[in-house]
Formats: C-alpha cells, structure tokens, sequence
C-alpha cells in the first residue's frame, strides 16, 4: 500500500471523475423534505425582514444549506450579510456589517451606526439579510446589539432579516430572560433533523453518480454500515464514506466493502452512529 497515495489517480483509475464525497456540490446535495421547507421558510423571512431560527445538531448541515441558499438570492432585490465569526462582540458585528456594506472602519459606535443607517438607505428597495452562523456562541450583549439594530432610527419595519444558525440549544438560551425580547421577534423556528437510514442510502448513490460511478460501486452491506455508523449525521457520512473509499482505493480494491467501512471507522474519530451503544440489562445478581 503506497504512503502517500495520489487520490485523483485512484479515483481515475475507479473510473471516477473526481475523489468520491470530496464535497457537497450541486450534484450530490440531498434535497430532502425538511431542507425544501427550510428553503421556503427562509425565503418568506428574507422577504418579510422577518427573525428566523434553523437549529439542529452539529454536522446536520445547516451552514451548508444557509449558504446555498443565499447564493440563491436574487441580487436586484436582496443584499446577503453573513457573519461566521461567533466571537465577534456587538461592537465588532457592527463594524463588520458595515465594512460588508462597503463602509469606512471607525472605532466611534455612534459613527458606525451612522454609516449602517446611510448604507441601509443606500439599498433602497434591496432587502438585507443578516445570517449569524454558530449564534450558541454569540454572547448576550452582540446578540442585544443585532436586535436594537433591527429598530435602527424607528422604521416603518425591520431594518433587515436575521436569520441564526444554531444548535439545538438555542432556542432554550433565547427564553432566558436577558435575551426575552430578541425571542419575542421570532417569526419562526425550524429544526434540521437527522437523516434516515433511506437518506443516507439515498446519499451514498448521489455521491457516487455525482463523479460518475454506479450504484454496483458499493455493496449495500457496506451502505448500511455506514447509514448506521454515521448516526444520521450527514457531516459524519461524508467523512465516513470518503475514508472508506480510500481505504477500499488505496487496496486496488474496485467495490466498497464492510471491511473497508470498519477500516474508515478506526480513521474518522467522530462516529455518532457507535457513541452511544444500547443499555444493557444489568445483571442478575443471585446468578
């Protein structure tokens, strides 16, 4: 077995066009039931300067989808501000947007906030849409300045949508009391939930179609494996597959296999599928 196997001669030599779950792209994304009404629910709260919370676990592919979708916005009539940095304070959120908006960096809040009023009247008919990922970690304070940036100068409606991204905690945190009145403004809730095994079979094939493979390219053992090794976590199965097909590549093998699912499970450390085996009863003590 080569040390440093080349991936993208293995993969032609599979008769693939490119390495097998390399990336999510357009030709493997898995447009499930609950990602349709996602994409529906966040182009009404785009469209209405609405709140809008999409939670779920980690790996479940929220950023995945928000940032599809927001390339999917029309231009001619939203402006797309995503902030990925989740240690930002509210001071520096709002010398981010700004700077998105195309505005000078200033350490004066009174004069960043000058600059977003003008940039949003700037717009004009263009709606913004603010899309915070990883909010969980947000601290209370930039999470208050994003919602008085809602109200920015009293207008008629919201200054912009907001959508969070976060995980399945979050809503709880919003209830606490400091964060009550951001809460409050949510239009809607959404939860990503994790795949079924169908899904995740359903995936697999997508994969490998995506770089021109077959179905015959993996036994359905192995798909199963792997299904249920990955908890449904769609990050994991990625992972997942990708390490066995390397495992099955790197071996001049031509069909994953089990055996090559069991080699990617002692690779990939994050194997939610076998975190939490089933309770056992405990045993009978007179025996």
């Amino acid at each position: 077995m080569p040390t440093d196997p080349d991936l993208p001669l293995l993969a032609r030599r599979w008769g693939a066009t490119a390495i097998p779950f390399g990336q999510v792209n357009p030709q493997d994304w898995l447009d499930t039931p609950a990602i349709q009404t996602a994409f529906t629910a966040l182009s009404q709260a785009a469209a209405l300067r609405s709140v809008l919370l999409l939670s779920g676990p980690n790996g479940v592919g929220k950023s995945a989808l928000a940032g599809r979708w927001l390339r999917q916005l029309d231009s001619r009539l939203f402006q797309p501000l995503c902030l990925t940095q989740a240690t930002l304070s509210g001071t520096g959120i709002l010398s981010a947007l700004a700077t998105r908006l195309g505005k000078p960096l200033s350490f004066r809040r009174e004069r960043t906030l000058q600059f977003l009023q003008d940039a949003f009247a700037e717009l004009e008919h263009r709606i913004p849409v603010l899309l915070l990922d990883e909010a969980q970690n947000l601290s209370s304070a930039s999470l208050e300045e994003v919602r008085l940036l809602l109200g920015l100068n009293l207008p008629e409606q919201p200054a912009f949508a907001l959508i969070l991204l976060g995980d399945e905690y979050l809503l709880n945190t919003l209830k606490l009391r400091h964060q009550r009145a951001l809460f409050s403004r949510l239009a809607a809730h959404l939860t990503l939930p994790l795949w079924t095994p169908p899904q995740c079979a359903q995936y697999l094939l997508r994969g490998l179609e995506a770089v021109g493979l077959s179905s015959g390219a993996i036994e359905p053992p192995a798909s199963d494996l792997l299904a249920s090794a990955s908890g449904g976590v769609p990050r994991s199965l990625c992972l997942l597959a990708r390490a066995a097909w390397i495992a099955a590549a790197t071996q001049g093998a031509q069909r994953l296999t089990p055996a090559h699912v069991q080699t990617a499970l002692q690779t990939v450390p994050c194997v939610p599928g076998l975190l939490h085996p089933p309770a056992t009863a405990p045993a009978d003590p007179r025996s």
